[in-house]
């Protein structure tokens, strides 16, 4: 397989997962993009706005968008950079943990469904395949 046809197979997987997981988002009234900042908020407890865009590959104007909508619906708490006090910094919320804790069981349910007729051994391999290709490609970014 080449290496476009990889991406590729990532992408409609990806395209895929998202597709199954979108009415559990939208039972929540959440999009895509806004479940991708809740979560690397979510992931880390807190994030800078302007490394927060720069990881999603968002506009910071998009990004303010986002943000604006999640903080007034209590998911994110908007505050100073402790180191700098300029820069402006996205937190968790109660709100938030509860949320995601929801959205990760309901999702690993709805996928453990989709995966069942694979056989048992697939799952676990894959995950260890493909972990062994993000430590490849991140090893790879690092020496140049």
């Amino acid at each position: 397989m080449k290496a476009i046809e990889l991406i590729e197979l990532m992408r409609a997987i990806n395209k895929a997962i998202v597709g199954r997981l979108a009415p559990l988002l939208n039972e929540q009234g959440l999009t895509v993009p806004e479940v991708s900042v809740l979560w690397k908020v979510y992931g880390a407890g807190a994030f800078r706005v302007t490394a927060l865009a720069e990881h999603l590959g968002l506009a910071p104007s998009t990004l303010t968008g986002l943000v604006d909508r999640l903080t007034e619906r209590g998911l994110l708490d908007r505050g100073a950079d402790p180191e700098d006090r300029r820069a402006v910094v996205m937190k968790s919320t109660d709100g938030l943990r509860h949320l995601m804790r929801q959205l990760v069981r309901a999702g690993s349910k709805e996928l453990e469904r989709a995966l069942r007729p694979l056989p048992p051994d697939v799952v676990p391999r894959l995950a260890a395949d493909l972990s062994a290709v993000l430590a490849c490609l991140e090893t790879e970014e690092t020496d140049e």
